[in-house]
């Protein structure tokens, strides 16, 4: 496929994703995930009257959850209007929630979900004025912004990341708070209408609340629109009441409502902040106090580590040394592994197989029975999409390319050609299509340069031909993993929890292993599953075990192992060669941005052999590489490898070299200053 077809084809698909397939089309047929732990809808009633709705549930518990809210303004404690009230103070600046998510984003915090909070004062505000005095107890950060003044119903977070709904006068008094926003009453308290002398059930206006669902450990945000005949006339409390009761909400507060009410999310399609609610006239209010739900500095379990290649993209923070002086960065060569996936291969089948067939003769035992209705979840989401790309999987591109764009602005700050390449895999395509409209969100003026097709393939994987060539190499490598398998795994006691005696599988090792994948494969899937978890029916050693096994198998198969690496790390020579003449090409050429390579893991993770790279590119024995080079820190998906060159004025050129964004060192190279190397010693390796 040529460049002009492939530009084409990716055109349309982009198109088809961020325009006639609008994620917020879909968000009044049921539950859309905006990401792990958020997820959305709308609801459209006609009775008692005519109303639109939008909620937003939130998992708490969720791994790398954060929140912000509006901080003290920067002249916090001044009179705000001595002519009007000498009683009011400067303490919040007003912005718009869409303004508030996107300045978040800005300063790098990964505001999903925002909303509108506490009422102020003045309002109106007097002209010019962008200051205001937020009504009752507000906290930032531990800071408190503004102090208590009548008893009000107040939402709050804790230190450790629980959430509380209750009176102001009792929260107030609690050392533990970080964030804080009273609103005007309790709408309920444990599923009771409050009794609180504020509750007034009467009168229908747009509205605000939030709520705490399932013991607290969700977080509902809900708005109604009103105002506006033919579309949505208003809530009063009492509706409030039963569209959170309908959402298993045990405690709520009555927000600031009215032109304020404003449900803002992040927009995975595009990464920008959308309002969901519409406002009358379609006008944008300013508030005092917007809330956030961020996902910065993502956590994941440990348990997760346990899938090897299979581990989804863990978003760490991002650390440069400082370049020599008089060094700025001028060209990217990039080579990224498609984002989480769906399956390949039979485990999916072979366990469905198992588990059917022995239900079918009544030999499942009760977790058997459980653990079937968990698979027939998982068959689903595969079912004719086994092996392409998740909702997880284009999170993960796009954010590394924002997170590229922001990282080297010098790079992309003018117009420049960046040229894009993949493998023909369709999870890889999308995995590239979504990481360049996201780069061009953020640079608009760069132009782009597709290609595709077995020619460009046969350099972005060049290990999958190495073994054509070499057919002796896989059948040596099955026999030595299957031999690691052998000594680690015992699948008796797992098989015995499922099946009952004369339901056991065939090949009880081969069904373990199964069962192991699709464990893995939930975190990919996280988002179409919602949380849905295999790995609870193994026991913490049988984890242990597996996780090993799959882990050295894939290391012998792709890393620099003393088994197989130096046959593993030739391969790559077609790939180095390329990237090192696609680079100088671009030190010859300036209007040269970046090169993209898009492809799988098998491409990628050999490369670190060649290279000689610290970490990724080490040589250990397969037994020994769960623990000495782990596949899930070197491997998960959307891994990436970063070549980014620096030229000073006298035209001098560095090269830095980033793994799965972090910087690294090479084996048997002298650096210049910490990772800086100079680009003809790199590049006198790659040729």
């Amino acid at each position: 496929m040529g460049m002009r077809t492939m530009a084409a084809v990716l055109g349309a698909l982009a198109v088809a994703m961020s325009a006639g397939a609008d994620w917020r089309d879909e968000i009044g047929k049921g539950w859309r995930t905006l990401r792990p732990g958020v997820r959305v809808r709308e609801y459209a009633f006609d009775q008692p009257r005519l109303m639109r709705a939008y909620v937003v549930r939130i998992n708490l518990t969720e791994p790398g959850i954060g929140f912000a809210a509006t901080e003290r303004a920067d002249r916090w404690g001044e009179p705000l209007d001595a002519v009007t009230n000498a009683s009011l103070r400067i303490e919040t600046k007003c912005e718009t929630t869409v303004a508030f998510m996107e300045r978040l984003c800005g300063e790098g915090r990964n505001a999903v979900v925002a909303v509108n909070t506490a009422a102020w004062s003045p309002y109106p505000p007097p002209k010019g004025c962008s200051y205001a005095d937020p009504s009752g107890w507000c906290v930032s950060g531990g800071v408190e912004v503004s102090r208590p003044d009548r008893p009000r119903g107040v939402f709050a977070i804790r230190k450790d990341g629980t959430a509380a709904i209750g009176l102001s006068e009792d929260l107030s008094k609690r050392k533990d708070i970080a964030f804080a926003a009273s609103g005007f009453g309790l709408i309920m308290t444990n599923g009771v209408a409050a009794a609180d002398g504020l509750y007034n059930p009467v009168n229908q206006h747009p509205r605000t609340a939030i709520g705490l669902a399932d013991g607290g450990r969700t977080l509902v945000f809900l708005v109604v629109d009103g105002r506006q005949p033919g579309y949505s006339l208003g809530a009063d409390l009492d509706d409030l009441r039963r569209m959170l009761l309908s959402e298993g909400v045990t405690d709520a507060v009555n927000m600031d409502g009215g032109g304020s009410s404003s449900l803002v999310v992040r927009d995975p399609a595009t990464g920008r902040a959308r309002m969901l609610n519409r406002h009358v006239r379609c006008r944008t209010r300013a508030t005092a106090v917007n809330f956030a739900v961020t996902f910065d500095g993502e956590v994941p379990r440990e348990v997760e580590r346990s899938a090897s290649v299979y581990h989804s993209y863990e978003f760490g923070p991002i650390a440069d040394t400082p370049a020599p002086k008089g060094f700025k960065p001028f060209y990217i060569s990039h080579y990224g592994r498609h984002g989480s996936r769906r399956l390949t291969g039979s485990a999916i089948s072979d366990v469905m197989g198992a588990l059917e067939k022995a239900d079918t003769r009544n030999v499942l035992t009760e977790t058997g029975r459980s653990l079937l209705g968990q698979m027939h979840k998982i068959a689903a989401i595969h079912d004719e999409m086994n092996g392409q790309l998740t909702e997880r999987g284009v999170w993960e591109h796009r954010r590394l390319a924002r997170r590229m764009a922001e990282r080297f602005p010098d790079v992309f700050s003018r117009p420049r050609r960046v040229r894009c390449r993949s493998s023909v895999s369709p999870r890889v395509l999308t995995s590239q299509v979504n990481f360049t409209m996201a780069l061009k969100e953020a640079a608009p003026q760069l132009e782009f340069d597709f290609a595709t097709g077995e020619r460009h393939h046969k350099v972005i994987n060049p290990l999958h031909w190495a073994r054509k060539d070499r057919p002796d190499v896989v059948p040596r490598t099955t026999k030595l993993c299957d031999s690691l398998v052998k000594d680690l795994i015992d699948p008796k006691p797992l098989v015995g929890r499922i099946f009952a005696a004369g339901g056991e599988p065939e090949n009880p090792l081969k069904f373990a292993q199964s069962l192991f994948e699709c464990a893995s494969i939930c975190q990919c899937c996280r988002c179409e599953l919602d949380g849905q978890d295999i790995y609870r029916f193994f026991e913490a050693g049988e984890i242990e075990a597996h996780s090993r096994a799959l882990s050295a198998r894939h290391y012998l198969g792709m890393g620099n192992s003393k088994e197989f690496g130096e046959f593993v790390s030739a391969s790559e020579a077609k790939l180095a060669h390329d990237m090192a003449a696609c680079a100088q090409a671009a030190v010859a050429d300036d209007r040269i941005a970046a090169d993209l390579r898009f492809g799988h893991d098998s491409g990628l993770w050999p490369l670190a052999g060649f290279l000689g790279l610290e970490g990724p590119g080490d040589r250990v024995k397969a037994a020994d590489s769960p623990s000495a080079c782990p596949a899930w820190k070197w491997l998960p998906m959307a891994a990436n490898f970063q070549m980014i060159l620096y030229r000073n004025n006298s035209g001098e050129v560095l090269v830095k070299l980033l793994w799965n964004e972090r910087e690294m060192r090479m084996r048997g190279l002298t650096p210049v200053s910490g990772p800086y190397y100079r680009w003809s010693d790199v590049r006198a390796r790659m040729e």
